[in-house]
């Protein structure tokens, strides 16, 4: 209401001025006029800059809208990168509980059983480590999708905010404004708006790309770390492995060794039962020869020469071991020649110096047996032959009488040496155990070459293995080149669309600023030309009213009048000249500005040239990339092939190993076969020594009968003959007891080998125990450093997790306090909405006043151009409300 009383006094001013005559006051009027008509455009523009910050506001919320939707965005992403570091968490868990596992494992190498338990946690930790590969890929994917939906989202806000700008631009256009700093003032804040709003997007753009780039490092370096576990695994595995094998082998080789050395005394013992069998059978053709009997001579002395001739043979076959024998000083023997108490079971949970001490108990126990069994039969032997040689020099003696029952033992004795006879062919014809040897030590021979084979091509597939390795690193490092050239692909690509936006910004706005200046010189011409138009007419009622008013006035008011004629020619001449060098002062500047432009212009679009031609640059380094990943893929496939041959060769050379297996377990079936006949000769003797037994108790009592028939006869010739006897008995007993003593030292000399044999083997198992020792020692500090390693790592993760909770938390608090922001905001965009609806009703009812007085106006150029103004604010008001 205030301003319309103003419009009306200023009107009725302006009236009263135009009806009083032009006087020496006219001037003054007219500038009064001018002044009420410039308060009036104060406050019209006070109005719509007071509408211009409420569009401002609006254009506010509206921003904080977009920020709050995408910072909705940006805390999804911010989720969903949580719950990546959660699942990164459980991986590292998991790989703590892996790297505990690997340090019992090395703890726990000492065991035999546990390689099938390495074996399963080997498939177990593979299966992780795979399934943290096909998480990482499932992240990557993730994150490509999520990068590229963010990218969609921006470029929609950047089309409907580039749709918003021309809506409004076109608008201001078609409104053909026409007062020119009102415009310019309204644009400009404008502009600052809009530039508001590009900034804050090019800022959340900035953000969000750099929490990309943020999120795929972390990917980048977990799969690094996860790839560099993987290998470690790998490798230790691979050295557990050897470290078993050669442990189980070392171990079967000292079983071997013991099992070679308790079948020595065997074979020593069954050596000296057929010795002892040897001796027995000659005692008997000894008594057989005694007894008065011519017939047999050529049997005797037959089977003696026989029995002589397999001693020396069994001799020289067991007695003296072979020289492959020594040279390899392995042999591999059957489970039949343990002893009886041997239990594997319990021999697999005791460690290498109780294995030791139990084998040399079971060597101390068979010596002492060995020993009590060899003087039980020296005893009897001496007694045999004491007896034999009575037998022999009463023989003679024996009466007719008793011939009948010496024929009973006649008919006996060579029985019982045609059986003794079978029992040595036999053990004759059976192979000897040195044969058996050469056969082993062929298939020894073999079995080395297999090894050397089997080693050779388990390092030529080690060397394929690292070929391939070297692929995979290449063909990894190629994808992250092939990344990084995406992401710089993405990169121009994004920098080509906001240079082109640019020059379309560019673009739009010099066609706005030369179709304004266009408008602003036009109007400004119109303006002119009325200007001086009115000042013509104005003049010319100047004059024709001073020549009316003047025909009865003197010649002095007439010059007075043509004065102030040529003065206001004069100062309309200066006005005009002042008015023409602003206008070309502007318009050199609008030149300028233009050029400028134009200029700007042409710089972008080279710009933009140059940036097409590094994308067409790097998109023929992309493809030459693509070709080398192709060629790459081909070389894995054919080391694929050549690992798949090398593999087959690997099952071949198993297969003919598993046969050569076979083969020996066919001599060892052999050698069980060899032990059950030389158990089965062991009892047919036993039998034998019982049907002796029984042979010389009957001859006990037939040498009673004997003696007490020839007692009489015999008392002389034993009082003759007993120091004859004496004699003879001594020196038996004197040769015997030397051969005794020959043969003791001898065994003394073998058990003597045998026990620096024994210590040397012992000797060296200790230097092996203790590099072993060193070995584990060795590798228990390298797990440890690994340990420590790794857990240094696992710090450094954990603080990078709690960094980014931090964050979320941080980020969490913003987006509430905007959200409370938002809502202060629309309540006070509310508010103004309805100031907004007062101010337009007052407006209203201004021109609804000033079109009242609008033929009194139509004198005041200002103020008809500002009902034009709020004419068509008005109308585009209401075409908006339409």
């Amino acid at each position: 209401m205030e301003g319309q009383e103003v419009l009306e006094n200023g009107v009725v001013g302006n009236g009263v001025a135009a009806k009083s005559s032009f006087s020496s006051g006219e001037l003054g009027g007219i500038f009064n006029g001018v002044k009420e008509g410039m308060n009036l455009g104060d406050d019209i523009l006070q109005d719509f800059d007071l509408y211009w910050d409420d569009i401002s506001g609006r254009l506010m919320v509206s921003r904080m809208v977009s920020d709050s939707v995408i910072k909705g965005m940006v805390g999804a992403v911010e989720q969903e990168a949580a719950e990546k570091v959660r699942a990164k968490e459980m991986e590292m868990a998991k790989l703590k509980e892996d790297i505990q596992f690997c340090v019992t494992e090395v703890n726990g190498v000492g065991r035999l059983g546990s390689y099938a338990l390495s074996d399963k946690q080997e498939s177990v930790r593979h299966f992780t480590f795979s399934g943290g590969f096909m998480e990482n890929g499932e992240m990557m994917d993730t994150l490509i999708r999520l990068r590229g939906s963010v990218k969609e989202q921006f470029e929609k806000l950047k089309k409907d905010i580039y749709d918003v700008k021309e809506h409004h631009s076109l608008r201001r256009i078609g409104s053909s404004s026409e007062l020119v700093g009102l415009s310019g003032i309204l644009q400009e804040n404008k502009s600052e708006s809009w530039g508001q709003v590009d900034k804050t997007m090019n800022r959340l753009k900035m953000t969000v790309d750099s929490v990309f780039v943020w999120v795929d490092d972390t990917l980048r370096l977990s799969k690094s770390s996860v790839v560099e576990l993987q290998k470690e695994k790998d490798l230790q595995g691979e050295l557990e492995n050897m470290v078993m094998q050669n442990l189980l082998r070392s171990f079967l080789e000292d079983f071997e060794s013991k099992l070679w050395d308790q079948n020595t005394p065997l074979c020593n013992k069954q050596i000296d039962k057929l010795s002892e069998i040897a001796m027995i059978r000659a005692d008997l053709d000894g008594i057989f020869r005694s007894l008065p009997s011519a017939e047999l001579g050529n049997l005797t002395s037959h089977g003696s020469h026989d029995m002589d001739t397999f001693q020396n043979k069994v001799s020289r076959d067991h007695v003296t071991p072979p020289k492959s024998q020594e040279e390899n000083g392995k042999i591999e023997d059957s489970s039949t020649d343990v002893p009886k108490n041997f239990e594997t079971a319990q021999l697999k949970h005791l460690s290498k110096e109780d294995l030791v001490s139990y084998f040399n108990n079971m060597i101390i126990k068979m010596k002492r047996d060995h020993e009590s069994i060899l003087q039980a039969k020296t005893e009897e032997l001496f007694t045999l032959k004491a007896e034999f040689l009575r037998l022999r020099e009463r023989g003679s003696y024996v009466p007719h009488k008793k011939d009948k029952e010496l024929d009973v033992l006649r008919k006996k004795i060579p029985e019982v040496l045609s059986k003794l006879d079978d029992i040595l062919f036999v053990n004759e014809k059976c192979p000897s155990i040195p044969c058996k040897d050469e056969n082993i030590c062929n298939l020894k021979n073999r079995l080395e070459s297999l090894l050397s084979e089997n080693c050779r091509l388990r390092d030529s597939l080690a060397h394929k293995k690292n070929e391939v390795n070297v692929l995979s690193s290449q063909i990894s490092d190629a994808t992250e080149k092939m990344h990084k050239h995406s992401m710089a692909e993405m990169k121009m690509q994004k920098l080509i669309d906001n240079l082109n936006l640019a020059v379309q910004d560019v673009d739009i706005e010099a066609s706005i600023r030369e179709e304004v200046y266009k408008c602003f010189i036009r109007e400004l011409r119109e303006e002119l030309y009325m200007q001086l138009h009115m000042a013509r007419e104005f003049h010319e009622a100047i004059f024709k009213e001073a020549a009316v008013n003047s025909e009865g006035t003197s010649i002095t008011e007439i010059g007075d009048s043509d004065c102030e004629s040529l003065i206001m020619q004069e100062m309309f001449a200066v006005i005009y000249g002042e008015a023409v060098m602003d206008f070309e002062r502007s318009f050199k500047e609008l030149c300028g500005d233009f050029l400028r432009e134009r200029d700007t212009r042409i710089c972008l679009e080279l710009q933009a040239s140059q940036r097409e031609n590094d994308f067409a640059l790097e998109a023929d380094e992309k493809f030459k990339l693509k070709e080398e990943l192709v060629a790459l893929k081909k070389l894995l496939e054919e080391k694929d092939r050549v690992a798949t041959v090398v593999s087959t060769a690997l099952e071949k050379e198993r297969n003919q190993f598993d046969l050569v297996s076979q083969e020996l377990n066919s001599l060892r079936e052999q050698l069980t076969n060899q032990n059950n006949l030389a158990s089965e000769n062991s009892k047919e003797l036993n039998l034998v020594k019982g049907q002796l037994v029984e042979a010389s108790n009957q001859i006990e009592v037939f040498k009673e009968k004997a003696n007490l028939l020839n007692q009489k006869l015999e008392q002389k010739v034993e009082e003759l003959k007993e120091a004859d006897d004496q004699r003879r008995m001594a020196l038996a007993l004197s040769e015997e007891r030397q051969s005794n003593l020959l043969s003791l030292e001898a065994r003394e000399k073998d058990l003597r080998t045998q026990m620096d044999a024994i210590k040397g083997t012992i000797h060296e198992l200790s230097t092996m125990l203790a590099e072993f020792e060193l070995k584990v020692a060795k590798r228990s500090n390298t797990n440890g450093l690994r340990l420590e390693h790794s857990q240094t790592q696992l710090k450094s993760l954990l603080k990078k997790a709690n960094l980014l909770r931090k964050r979320a938390l941080v980020c969490q608090q913003t987006l509430e306090k905007r959200s409370s922001d938002l809502q202060l905001a629309e309540a006070e965009v509310d508010l103004l909405g309805d100031q907004v609806d007062v101010l337009l009703g007052l407006l209203e009812k201004i021109y609804i006043a000033l079109d009242h007085y609008s033929p009194i106006l139509q004198h005041y150029p200002g103020v008809i151009e500002i009902l034009k103004l709020i004419r068509r604010e008005l109308s585009g008001e209401y075409t908006k409300a339409v």
